[in-house]
């Protein structure tokens, strides 16, 4: 983790066996009680996570909520109420700038010109990044009036603080979490939520442990060796991995933060849609982190203009503004930057030339998607290296490789031992699971044994990954740096 620690993470042992079942109880309490024992829970395990910030996080509820209510109570478009919301803004950034930013700022000044100011070292709060996101985008819904607050401040401080989501999202809206998903009377439809909740839940779970656990092995070893003593088979094996790993990482936390979510009768939308089986690149970025992706384009593109412009020299400034902010929200460093970089220019160049969809052949679009995968393989190389210079040399000898032959035996052990997960995480970045519920299972005369049989085996995997965990082994969640 970065410079912080995530004690009730939700795949440790604490979590899955004591924090998850108690608070499970709520939701056999009357609605509105719920939310006063979830919001007291969710301030528990901020305290837990990040206790030398749990005052911040008070602080930050009770600013955001009263800018909320105050923006709320006046009419749109009133100059104080947009004034509030400016300033609202502008003390969210200003926070997430110092905590995430000011010691990389400081650094690069150092540097440009002599100052006695030094960096701090300051610890970075729990969720900080998602936790400013989810209260930017309710101060904004409050001033357009897209979204009516309830009378009672509870249901804010709970949207904003929500255990579930307050470490790495997904970054729910405010009207989306309170969309009322029980809608109907009686218990079948609530058990119908905490079963689906559950399902998620699991099915994230099974993605960490069986996945991303595993693949971080080999990725943990590749990319932190020296890379004269690599080889091309090496490296491409780690560059594999690691996109592997980190789409098991951060979907299995997504789909287990919404699942718990909908356990209480929460809602929020995917955050992910099986990205690899993409068509280009900007297809890739509506299917990866979804709720990041609309973030930007509700509150930074569609403002300043997104594509209905007059001039594309105007709608690359836009894109250009998204994606540079997308890469400085991941981090501070420079590698950040060059990611986001490159996603623009990747992007740019398929909304002038309309690739691929002005293309016709099968055969164009079949290389064009593999080009695609490529490129996202090179950007996540970039991602995960220590500094860009690392990176681009990485890059560099996946085609220029050293020719070890020990590496390449490596590559070879690598392969044995880890191949099967490796070939399996492959298949199901694919939508295989959907298919076979809807085109196999959903044939059966009996659909309640389709259903037994499913949960039947999504059990067996649970007690299995549980008995990985408890062994101890189990990585924090990637997107907790975030």
């Amino acid at each position: 983790m970065v410079k912080g620690m995530i004690v009730l993470a939700m795949t440790d042992i604490v979590f899955v066996f004591i924090f998850l079942p108690a608070s499970l109880f709520t939701a056999a309490f009357k609605q509105n009680l719920q939310k006063y024992v979830l919001l007291l829970l969710s301030l528990f395990y901020y305290a837990c996570g990040s206790p030398g910030h749990f005052v911040l996080l008070l602080g930050l509820l009770i600013l955001n909520i009263s800018l909320a209510y105050g923006i709320d109570r006046s009419k749109k478009g009133k100059k104080w109420a947009r004034g509030v919301l400016i300033l609202g803004i502008l003390l969210n950034i200003g926070t997430l700038f110092y905590y995430k930013y000011f010691d990389f700022f400081i650094t690069g000044l150092k540097q440009g010109a002599d100052t006695s100011v030094t960096a701090k070292e300051i610890l970075l709060p729990m969720g900080i990044s998602f936790f400013t996101f989810k209260a930017i985008s309710l101060l904004v819904d409050v001033y357009k009036g897209t979204v009516v607050l309830k009378k009672n401040p509870v249901y804010a401080a709970l949207y904003l603080s929500f255990f579930g989501q307050i470490v790495s999202g997904p970054i729910c809206r405010y009207h989306e979490f309170y969309k009322q998903a029980r809608t109907g009377k009686g218990a079948k439809k609530v058990w119908e939520m905490f079963s689906e909740g559950g399902y998620l839940f699991v099915k994230g779970f099974l993605k960490k442990v069986f996945f991303a656990n595993i693949l971080s092995l080999v990725v943990v070893e590749v990319f932190s060796m020296d890379l004269g003593q690599s080889s091309a088979s090496l490296l491409w094996l780690g560059a594999i991995c690691y996109s592997l790993q980190l789409y098991y990482d951060f979907s299995g936390y997504s789909d287990m933060a919404i699942g718990v979510g909908q356990m209480y009768g929460i809602s929020c939308p995917k955050n992910f849609d099986y990205p690899y089986v993409t068509k280009s690149v900007s297809e890739f970025w509506r299917r990866w982190h979804i709720t990041l992706g609309t973030w930007f384009r509700d509150y930074v593109y569609i403002p300043l203009g997104g594509s209905r412009v007059d001039s594309p020299i105007r709608l690359y400034f836009n894109l250009f503004v998204v994606w540079m902010l997308t890469g400085i929200w991941h981090g501070s460093k420079g590698t950040f930057l060059f990611w986001g970089f490159g996603y623009f220019v990747a992007i740019a160049i398929e909304k002038t030339f309309g690739i691929p969809d002005k293309w016709n052949s099968r055969w164009s679009k079949g290389i064009y998607r593999i080009l695609v995968l490529t490129f996202i393989n090179f950007q996540w190389v970039i991602f995960n290296s220590r500094d860009l210079f690392t990176g681009l040399r990485y890059i560099k000898h996946m085609f220029v490789g050293y020719g070890n032959e020990l590496a390449d035996h490596r590559t070879l052990i690598l392969l044995k031992e880890y191949g099967i997960i490796i070939v399996f995480a492959i298949i199901f970045t694919m939508p295989v699971v959907p298919y076979v519920r809807e085109h196999v299972l959903s044939k059966w005369d009996k659909k309640q044994v389709s259903g037994v049989i499913t949960g039947l085996m999504m059990g067996i995997l649970f007690v299995i990954a549980l008995s990985f965990v408890v062994a101890g082994q189990n990585n924090p969640f990637l997107y907790g740096n975030f």
